[in-house]
């Protein structure tokens, strides 16, 4: 039996976003006539998502992604990382029981192993 993984969001109130729901609409209706309003959130760490209720059909990628782009161009958001502290890549050599230990702990948490890691650091700095 598979197992079923939850994430919980928390949603914050943010009068800008709301202010641009109907140029959203418009953005997506160029692409998908049909398509109900966008309805756009922020959420409590700052990430913006949007929810639309559009059809989409086999072949239809393209469409979706230029979609997907028209709004992020209205809210003027871009793909990938997350604006805020700039991150290394590291390379770290752990003994192969606490690397198993800090990836169940990881998966426990609905954490990425990097960001257990910058927690457990952040504490060990300023404890």
């Amino acid at each position: 039996m598979s197992e079923t993984k939850v994430h919980t969001i928390e949603i914050v109130k943010d009068k800008e976003l709301r202010a641009k729901e109907s140029l959203t609409t418009q953005a997506v209706r160029r692409f998908y006539p049909n398509a109900g309003p966008v309805k756009l959130y922020r959420t409590a760490d700052g990430r913006v998502g949007f929810q639309l209720d559009v059809a989409v059909t086999a072949g239809d990628r393209k469409r979706l992604d230029d979609a997907y782009r028209a709004v992020m161009k209205v809210l003027g958001e871009t793909r990938g990382r997350p604006r805020g502290v700039k991150t290394v890549q590291t390379k770290l050599w752990l003994p192969e029981p606490v690397y198993h230990a800090l990836k169940r702990a990881a998966a426990a948490s609905n954490s990425t192993m990097s960001g257990l890691v910058t927690e457990l650091a952040k504490k060990g700095v300023h404890s």
